[in-house]
């Protein structure tokens, strides 16, 4: 039980750190690079799934080899496109659209695919939880976090 206790707050101080660390390099105004940000997920989703440290290096190779897999998916010149505020044709609206499609087929093949490479070392719940957690953070509007609040019904 103590050994767990100390487990459980080396990784807490661990991961605290580290994200002071990260936070430092973006108050200084350093982006974080790609690699950055999947140590840094592979960080909180071990520390999240409270995975052993055998567990943990298995899976960051695993992980490391999904996200490198998954930034192949999503082309960035869709991206810069949207996020620079230009007035788009409807041909290129056309062909976002399709590409986008296209690119969300092929993220739910990768996941089928890393679903079964993952539950090698995870167990279904982890697994489910890693493919959550880590849509929920990728491919979606920055506003996703900002819904308007529910209307309340007349009484």
């Amino acid at each position: 039980m103590k050994k767990i206790l100390i487990l459980a707050l080396s990784a807490i101080l661990a991961v605290n750190i580290s994200a002071q660390e990260q936070q430092k390099e973006r108050v200084a105004g350093k982006p974080l690079s790609s690699e950055e940000k999947v140590e840094l997920q592979i960080k909180h989703l071990s520390w999240e799934l409270m995975l052993s440290e055998q567990q943990a290096q298995k899976f960051a190779v695993t992980f490391r080899e999904y996200a490198a897999a998954k930034e192949k998916l999503f082309p960035k010149k869709a991206k810069k496109m949207v996020e620079q505020g230009k007035e788009l044709t409807d041909a290129e609206l056309d062909q976002l659209a399709k590409q986008r499609f296209e690119c969300k087929k092929k993220f739910v093949d990768l996941q089928v695919k890393f679903y079964d490479k993952f539950r090698k070392d995870l167990s279904a719940r982890q697994v489910q939880k890693v493919l959550q957690l880590n849509e929920s953070h990728d491919h979606k509007p920055a506003m996703r976090h900002h819904r308007p609040a529910p209307v309340s019904e007349p009484r």
